[in-house]
């Protein structure tokens, strides 16, 4: 999804999100993103490990409080095996893009700071300067001084606190603050980090007796923290011109007090608003947050008596916080910049809410349906740079700035007006309502980057997300485990099971496959950077966010091997790819796979048809032709098929979830300044990749024989060194089983069962389990899909029951399911699936485990559909 430079910019100075030293400066320049340009090669790895062979990994094991270095180095282990394995899938290159600004736009800088950007929102504008070739052709008088900028997207709400969706959160950027921003220094080629709300440019450590510990050093962590922030005259809320009467009269020009700091917290957490998981984090969320999700008494009661480590300090004028896990400065105040938290008074939500907190913080920022343009803003109170006047549902939405915002005296244009330009062409729309004069900033597509390479005006972006192909490299016995009758991950019947492609699964051709790969020839026709790795530069590995992982000598080290061995940093070598792709055939043909003369025909997907005419056409060529040269001798030929998802954008990422594919175009990006976090996604296990894992293979709950995941010299599956650098996780000659894996429903006569497994060695002495289970809000979805989207909550008990056997079980009786299919039918028509949908939550107690003292809470979300009829329950077709 497009966005735009302000928002982007205004996203990273209120989340602040930190940056590495440029590696571009100029509007011409390419950067070594994983090994992006065909550089020279060292003879020699610029680090190995010194580690020597331990054996599989047994124990109580916790890397969470890790030095960054030891940290680096289980992220080393952990991305190497993620390409060795292909659960990475292929990196071709990153998102970085050519951005040509109007000739009346004067940018701080040309030069572009990861997660800064060029300074955007503090640049200046002469409303009466030429924009691409002529005057701004913009109707309306007012906003011809305004910036004007675009999306490719309208989700129809500023609510953040209940959305993931970079969209929505660029939006309330426009409209809140942080504790902390960012800065650039005086010749833009860094930033520092300044207090924003915050009284002081960071975080305050405290001691567990809440004493300040002075000057900390760089690697001391804590718990406790403490913010000072700021109140009354000068910070001051602020509400469209056009809202209700009676609201602006209430909070327009209302200063900011210290109780409303707590309202955004309470309000994910008692309204449980998606972003509620931020705040139960294992690694930063905060102490008592997910046992008050949920105890509905301890929300009924004083927040001070909450238990929530999250609290107003009246004397210190602060919010104190109690993380968790124990903090760094630097993660203390990266956790703690969030816009997120940007304050609001409790009463506002409430008032919105029709006397309903909870209703409230779900309506907050929303815009009601049908709405008049200059009067749906009702829901949205500012205290931000810009306060919304215009919103065209789908169409446009135009801010004008506030003239007495804290800060306004850094940002200088008169408004901000964002035009919605979405489907397959919406980069095309964008950039002819650029050269019409309407727009000040345009991302060029690849269609016309010859005709503004050299253009003054455009200027080179970094990347922050990996472009790559996702892999279905399943043997049919992998396929049918993942995706068959009883799927783990999604089921299929027998007629509907994908034609497995054998030679997919094959290391040798899965390497000619990336050594195929022209990434300098397809970055240029994407105006991109190549990329060999998962992770770009945008993630950093050092605590204070300054280091980029790709640049370190351990990122630089995963790909040594691969750059080495093809003669560069971009990893294309023909030679190398048909050395494999002749082994790959050959052994294919001794295992009696294929024959020789076969033709074997694979199917790559891709979003839209433009990228496979201008991308797609050249993977196939690269592919075909040294494939089928290395394979001459034997006439085994390939063919690439390539198609288009569906009709739309996400109908791609459906077939890849449930395994449909052989290769796709697939883009996955995380937290930057949490990297190691983010290698969840490479997980084939659902309770670790969270339904974000599209690349299937070998299961990663296992030890690979040939390439294990390894640290310090002991060997480990790829889950069980991720969940022990998350925090405890018991393992057993190398493997652990997360909470709830193996899911599946069962028809046990007049009940549906839900069963899982849960960590088999998680046991006493006498083989009871360590974890205790619970489950919360069980509800049931339905609809005529197999993923519905509404439904009821249920009452009852649904206690999980645990079995020695390493399992546990949660009942529901079919007549109560019933009930609500024979209601969902009255009030909404067809209904053939259902779907269970609920909270697991399991506590551990830390002493058990002989890792100190308390209990740690946590949950899975379950998320698992089954077909009524089949469960001999009655569905409503029609």
């Amino acid at each position: 999804m497009k966005k735009s430079l302000l928002l982007a910019a205004l996203l990273g100075a209120t989340l602040g999100l930190a940056s590495c030293k440029p590696t571009t400066s100029s509007n011409t320049g390419s950067s070594n993103n994983g090994g992006g340009t065909s550089d020279t090669v060292p003879d020699e790895s610029p680090w190995t490990p010194d580690w020597t062979d331990q054996g599989l990994a047994s124990g109580t094991m916790d890397y969470s409080q890790d030095s960054y270095e030891d940290k680096a180095e289980v992220l080393y282990s952990l991305e190497k095996y993620a390409l060795d394995n292909f659960t990475a899938g292929i990196p071709l290159y990153d998102d970085a893009s050519y951005e040509q600004f109007s000739a009346r736009v004067k940018l701080p800088s040309t030069k572009y700071l990861t997660n800064y950007g060029f300074g955007t929102p503090y640049g200046e504008i002469d409303a009466t300067g030429t924009m691409y070739n002529g005057p701004i052709n913009e109707s309306v008088e007012e906003w011809k001084s305004y910036f004007h900028g675009y999306t490719t997207a309208d989700a129809g709400t500023f609510n953040a606190w209940d959305s993931q969706g970079s969209d929505v959160s660029d939006r309330m950027s426009m409209i809140s603050s942080s504790y902390f921003g960012v800065k650039a220094n005086a010749d833009h080629s860094d930033y520092y980090w300044v207090g924003s709300l915050s009284m002081t440019d960071e975080p305050i450590m405290l001691d567990a007796n809440g004493q300040v510990i002075e000057n900390p050093s760089e690697d001391q962590t804590s718990q406790f923290w403490r913010v000072k922030v700021h109140t009354g005259a000068g910070y001051t809320y602020h509400m469209a011109p056009n809202a209700s009467a009676t609201l602006r009269s209430k909070y327009d020009g209302r200063e900011v007090q210290l109780e409303d700091y707590l309202t955004p917290f309470k309000a994910m957490l008692n309204a449980r608003l998606l972003r509620y998981t931020d705040l139960v984090s294992d690694t930063s969320g905060f102490q008592g947050a997910m046992e008050y999700v949920y105890d509905t008494q301890a929300q009924q009661g004083a927040w001070e008596d909450s238990g929530v480590g999250i609290q107003i300090n009246e004397a210190e004028q602060s919010i104190d916080f109690a993380f968790i896990q124990p903090q760094s400065m630097s993660y203390a105040r990266t956790a703690l910049s969030s816009g997120l938290y940007s304050p609001v008074p409790a009463e506002f939500l409430e008032d919105i809410g029709g006397g309903s907190f909870n209703a409230g913080a779900k309506n907050f920022g929303t815009r009601p349906d049908g709405a008049d343009p200059y009067k749906c803003f009702d829901n949205i109170l500012v205290l931000g740079a810009y306060v919304p006047t215009y919103w065209e549902a789908k169409q446009k939405i135009v801010y004008e700035s506030v003239d007495d915002y804290y800060e306004a005296d850094q940002y200088h244009y008169d408004g901000y007006t964002e035009v919605v330009f979405s489907g397959e062409n919406a980069d095309v729309l964008a950039y002819n309502a650029f050269l019409n004069n309407e727009l000040d900033e345009v991302s060029i597509p690849v269609s016309q980057l010859k005709a503004h390479r050299n253009d003054p005006y455009v200027l080179r972006t970094e990347g922050s997300t990996i472009i790559k192909l996702n892999l279905n490299s399943t043997t049919e016995e992998q396929w049918i485990e993942y995706f068959g009758e009883n799927g783990t991950i999604y089921k299929h019947g027998k007629n509907d099971y994908w034609d497995v492609k054998p030679i997919m699964s094959n290391k040798n051709f899965l390497n000619g496959f990336f050594f195929a790969m022209n990434r300098q020839e397809l970055a240029d026709l994407a105006g991109k950077n190549p990329a060999v790795g998962y992770l770009s530069n945008a993630y950093m590995i050092d605590p204070a966010g300054k280091e980029s992982w790709r640049a370190s000598k351990w990122g630089q080290a995963v790909l040594w091997p691969r750059q080495y061995a093809a003669g560069n940093t971009a990893c294309y070598s023909r030679e190398l790819a048909e050395t494999y792709f002749k082994a790959a055939g050959d052994e294919m043909i001794s295992q009696g796979y294929y024959m020789p003369g076969d033709t074997i025909e694979i199917i790559g997907i891709f979003r839209y048809q433009t990228t496979i005419d201008n991308i797609g056409s050249y993977i196939a060529s690269y592919v075909e032709d040294a494939f089928n040269a290395a394979n001459a001798g034997n006439n085994l030929k390939i063919d690439l098929k390539l198609e288009i998802g569906g009709s739309t954008y996400n109908d791609t990422y459906t077939k890849m979830d449930h395994g449909e594919f052989d290769f796709a175009e697939g883009a996955v990006s995380g937290v930057v300044l949490n990297p190691l976090d983010f290698m969840n996604t490479c997980s084939s296990t659902t309770a670790i990749n969270q339904g974000f894992c599209l690349n299937w293979g070998e299961p990663t709950d296992e030890v690979n024989e040939t390439n294990p995941a390894v640290y310090k010299g002991y060997k480990f599956s790829y889950d069980a060194l991720w969940s022990a650098s998350q925090g405890w996780s018991i393992i057993d000659e190398g493997i652990t089983s997360p909470v709830a894996d193996n899911q599946q429903l069962i028809d046990s006569g007049d009940n549906v069962v839900f069963r899982a497994t849960f960590p088999a060695n998680a046991t006493d002495d006498q083989g009871l389990s360590l974890l205790t289970f619970s489950v919360a809000d069980m509800a049931v979805m339905l609809g005529n899909t197999a993923t519905p989207q509404s439904g009821y909550y249920m009452s009852g008990n649904f206690t999980p029951v645990q079995n020695l056997n390493g399992y546990f079980e949660i009942t529901v009786p079919k007549a109560t399911l019933q009930t609500y299919i024979d209601m969902y039918h009255k009030d909404k028509g067809a209904v053939k699936y259902f779907m269970l949908y609920f909270s697991l939550v399991y506590s551990v107690d830390l002493g058990k485990i002989g890792m100190g003292s308390g209990v740690i809470t946590k949950s899975v979300l379950i998320n698992i559909s089954g077909d009524i009829a089949e469960f001999g329950m009655t569905a409503y077709n029609s």
